[in-house]
């Protein structure tokens, strides 16, 4: 893995209700002088973040201009005509998820009466995975023997794989993280090996309970001790294709997670983040805009009322790239919690011009 992402602890933030995430990034802009402030989302194009984009533009007085694609993709260069239809830019993006939690999994009821995993697109991607980390962490199993804790592995993840990759994503170990030396003996489905030393210490105090009837491995079958392959097209740009290229080398990582459901949207929106705050430092001719992003985990506690997580910041100041500010999660939360919360003038069909 080249980079690891936040961890899950400094990205689990107290949810902030919309009209306070908006009233005071309104306040914050309007100290900075922002002027002819053009709304800008990121988001799923699910129907559960459409009342959100819509109180964005009426805290703002101005429609927001949309960005993101189906998966909380972000297309960078809409930035571009997005740059035509206002001076500066305030822009708010980042995944969602269903605010009931079941296995790890976010779900929402939909208008029909059903209860789907929301977003559905990321658990769609994510199943895979999961399905492969599940079964390996059973079949690995470990037992206490002679001389001390023995890990039981089965053959097809000892058997020398093809070095060709596939269109679906395989489990591979990182052996040498789980064994130390050669196999001890045979066993019905695999070889028996000592359990490795830096793993016995690294998880010393639940490795207390194993006693001599094998138990799976579970969930100490950690990130570092396996990883997936998969044949990674970067030229297709489909969705789902975009978003597994996007987060696939973090998948150990995410179906690992307590809440991986979770721990893949938080992902998805740290690496949508910074590509989208790479494209205005590196790209966008930016002028001399005064530009905010923040970007979080959208709460779905039904298909219209939300919750927001802030978790990613940046702040340029009249077009000074170089000199743009990042917040990571507890800095923005104190940021915008210094802010007052704007209320609107208007009524909400006032706004909307409707009499």
């Amino acid at each position: 893995m080249p980079i690891a992402p936040p961890i899950e602890t400094l990205l689990d933030q107290p949810p902030m209700e919309l009209m306070d995430l908006f009233g005071r990034m309104r306040s914050l802009t309007a100290e900075a002088r922002f002027e002819g402030t053009l709304p800008i989302v990121w988001q799923c194009s699910d129907e559960s973040q459409s009342i959100k984009k819509s109180l964005f533009g009426y805290v703002y007085d101005c429609p927001a201009f949309n960005l993101g694609r189906v998966g909380a993709l972000i297309d960078p260069k809409r930035l571009i005509p997005a740059s035509h239809h206002g001076r500066d830019l305030v822009i708010i993006g980042g995944s969602h998820i269903g605010g009931s939690e079941e296995t790890g999994i976010g779900y929402v009821e939909r208008v029909h009466g059903k209860v789907a995993p929301c977003c559905g697109m990321l658990n769609r991607l994510m199943n895979p995975y999961m399905t492969l980390y599940q079964r390996a962490s059973t079949l690995i199993t470990l037992f206490r023997g002679p001389g001390g804790l023995k890990v039981e592995i089965p053959y097809k993840y000892l058997l020398r794989k093809s070095t060709d990759t596939h269109d679906h994503p395989h489990l591979h170990l990182n052996i040498d993280q789980l064994v130390d030396g050669e196999p001890l003996r045979d066993a019905s489905q695999g070889k028996v090996y000592r359990l490795n030393k830096d793993f016995t210490n690294r998880y010393q105090h639940p490795l207390k309970e194993i006693a001599k009837i094998p138990v799976p491995i579970g969930k100490l079958l950690d990130p570092t001790t396996f990883y997936f392959t998969m044949n990674i097209n970067e030229t297709l740009h489909d969705p789902d294709s975009m978003l597994e290229n996007s987060v696939f080398d973090f998948m150990p990582d995410i179906v690992t997670s307590t809440y991986p459901h979770r721990r893949m949207a938080d992902v998805n929106t740290w690496r949508q983040f910074h590509r989208l705050a790479s494209y205005v430092t590196d790209s966008f001719e930016s002028g001399d805009r005064n530009i905010l992003i923040i970007a979080g985990l959208t709460i779905d506690h039904t298909i219209k009322r939300n919750t927001f997580i802030p978790q990613f910041g940046f702040w340029m100041q009249q077009g000074r790239a170089l000199q743009a500010r990042y917040f990571n999660a507890p800095e923005l939360n104190e940021l915008l919690g210094e802010q007052k919360v704007f209320a609107p003038c208007k009524t909400f069909l006032e706004y909307a011009e409707i009499t």
